[in-house]
């Protein structure tokens, strides 16, 4: 059995709560992937090797990989999931918009910085603060995860509400929504409230990778009228784009959790998860996934 898939069956069985696991021995491909975004001298597999030495962002003190600076111009949040004092608590280091795990663990060991979700219906995710979205225009959203496969529309984000609006409330159809699902391709929808309004979508070409660590983002541009997704730190497809972000009510900002309450949850891990407040360029964005979870932020 691989590494990630015994974490995850550790994590199934302990779904009432967050825990810290120990990573265990590694025998399959899973545990070294060659997806896009492996910073140079990492390990792949279930969120990569960190090496024991200080530094880094976040509370955990992750070890920062030679894998030079990625600028850090427009960059407004940062969530790289070292484990946090309480173990619960998910630090965002640039702002202090810190989120919560929920029924999700952390892992240890050499799965050390990432966040571990079960997938199916075992409701484990990542619960960020409301309001992300609020007040931007331009905006580039991306992440680093290790998908495990399985049910299609599983989650990398999903920013947005139900018909209610209420906080939490997961009930009836979405009113307005954000999100990355895996289908298994990469799919991007963006709808504004109402609920009839039409959806602004795009599909990447390709079936996304499992089980290797792999870079995904997602580029709104409204000056330029486009969306772009990225896979690998590469262009994959782009749309029109003519909404308005900020009218996306998002009251349940989550990774790895649908808004519709029928799609099943995320199945892997996630070692990163950062927005900026600008349009990355495609050179950007492909440093970026060299660079890898685990790179310098600055300038």
């Amino acid at each position: 059995m691989s590494k990630l898939l015994s974490l995850l069956l550790v994590s199934a069985t302990a779904a009432c709560g967050p825990q810290k696991i120990d990573a265990v021995s590694c025998s399959s491909s899973l545990c070294a992937g060659t997806g896009g975004g492996v910073s140079s001298g990492g390990t792949a597999g279930a969120g990569g090797d960190r090496s024991s030495g200080g530094g880094g962002s976040g509370s955990g003190g992750r070890a920062e990989l030679d894998a030079g600076t990625v600028d850090d111009s427009g960059l407004i949040h940062r969530y790289s999931f070292d484990i946090s004092a309480n173990g619960v608590e998910v630090i965002d280091s640039v702002r202090g918009m810190n989120g919560v795990l929920v029924g999700a663990a952390y892992g240890e060991g050499e799965a050390a910085g990432t966040v571990l979700l079960a997938g199916k219906d075992s409701n484990q995710y990542v619960d960020l603060p409301n309001h992300l979205l609020d007040g931007l225009t331009q905006v580039t959203i991306e992440a680093w995860v290790t998908w495990a496969g399985g049910d299609a529309w599983q989650r990398v984000f999903d920013f947005g509400e139900d018909e209610t609006g209420a906080d939490g409330s997961r009930n009836g159809q979405p009113r307005s929504y954000v999100f990355l699902a895996l289908i298994p391709k990469a799919r991007f929808a963006f709808r504004p409230p109402p609920i009839q309004s039409k959806e602004i979508l795009m599909t990447g070409p390709d079936a996304f990778p499992t089980g290797e660590l792999t870079h995904v983002a997602v580029v709104i541009d409204p000056s330029a009228q486009l969306s772009s997704l990225f896979v690998g730190g590469l262009e994959v497809t782009s749309t029109r784009f003519q909404g308005v972000l900020s009218d996306v009510y998002d009251v349940n900002n989550w990774l790895g959790r649908s808004q519709y309450l029928a799609d099943a949850g995320f199945e892997g891990s996630f070692s990163e998860f950062r927005i900026y407040d600008r349009a990355l360029s495609a050179a950007e964005l492909s440093a970026s996934a060299q660079a890898g979870p685990d790179a310098k932020i600055g300038r």
